[in-house]
């Protein structure tokens, strides 16, 4: 042993290869290498993305009203040719539902040059009156016009009469030509659309019953296990995070009216499906369990489309 030591020493030499900086760089680099990733970085990420999404929805493009230019509408109709308008029967007062054509659900847009005539002359026809406990809330209206400008209308019916309140300013007016009255009435009954309870129920029955077949089928594909349901303490901790935060933005949803925009539902739909196939793919990945949380985005999303087309 010595021998072949003495050798050694002699064709590499007694001189240390590295030097101390050196070694304590190497030494350095691998301590770095050997730590692990934080388990909460990529769940982390998630939620940040999902807050800031939250953000731009309630700042979205539906809620900016610019009326300042005008002091009553029938001036800002008298200067301003009507771009388009939208309508969404509500018979809440507290409430606005309309807004810019593609984010609302459950509206009716309108751009053509009859019924932009026709608002215009209603907006024209009115006057500034009390407001009379005889009329009830119809219909919400947003109307744009060609200079960007936008505002809210929350129309009211007495009979066969119509009247209007500014949700700006909270003036009420009367629109003081019964044939003009008329016609608009008759353009918002037309064209009214509304939820029903039947069509969402079996919408949603329709969305369980393909993804359960999809989940099975990818499950006998690639022989992806039940059991167990979590890898480690990060997976299962991640899960109830993220489950957590579905439930409150559920809620947020329900008690703001959230589902009406477009945009929420899209939110709606990154919350429940992108967390999960980041959290499986994460932890899970090796089992193929991202596989199923894929799937069910694949399919999720088509159907949402379709439903949003359906209501829009």
């Amino acid at each position: 042993m010595t021998s072949f030591k003495d050798k050694l020493d002699k064709e590499l030499g007694e001189v240390p290869r590295f030097s101390q900086q050196m070694q304590e760089r190497i030494l350095q680099n691998v301590s770095q290498q050997n730590k692990k990733p934080s388990r909460w970085q990529y769940p982390t990420i998630i939620i940040g993305a999902v807050v800031t999404i939250l953000i731009l929805i309630v700042i979205g493009p539906w809620k900016q009203v610019d009326t300042a230019k005008h002091a009553t509408i029938v001036e800002l109709a008298q200067h301003e040719n009507i771009k388009q308008f939208t309508i969404a029967q509500n018979w809440q007062e507290d409430t606005f539902k309309a807004g810019r054509t593609g984010w609302i659900l459950g509206q009716q847009a309108y751009k053509t040059d009859p019924e932009t005539t026709l608002i215009a002359d209603v907006l024209k026809k009115a006057v500034i009156s009390q407001k009379d406990t005889n009329y009830y809330a119809y219909s919400d209206v947003w109307v744009e016009f060609d200079n960007g400008q936008a505002v809210q209308l929350k129309m009211f019916l007495n009979g066969e009469q119509l009247a209007f309140s500014d949700r700006h300013t909270n003036t009420f007016y009367k629109v003081k030509d019964d044939v003009t009255a008329s016609a608009f009435i008759a353009l918002m009954q037309k064209d009214g659309k509304d939820f029903s309870f039947g069509e969402m129920f079996t919408f949603l029955l329709i969305v369980l019953f393909l993804e359960w077949l999809l989940v099975k089928a990818i499950r006998k594909k690639f022989n992806i296990p039940k059991e167990p349901k979590y890898i480690n303490t990060g997976h299962q901790r991640s899960t109830y995070i993220a489950m957590f935060i579905k439930g409150a933005i559920l809620i947020a949803f329900n008690i703001y009216g959230w589902f009406l925009y477009t945009a929420g539902i899209c939110v709606f739909l990154a919350v429940f499906t992108v967390d999960s196939i980041v959290i499986d793919y994460y932890y899970a990945r090796e089992e193929k369990r991202h596989y199923i949380s894929i799937g069910s985005f694949i399919i999720l999303v088509p159907i949402i489309i379709v439903f949003i087309i359906y209501f829009l």
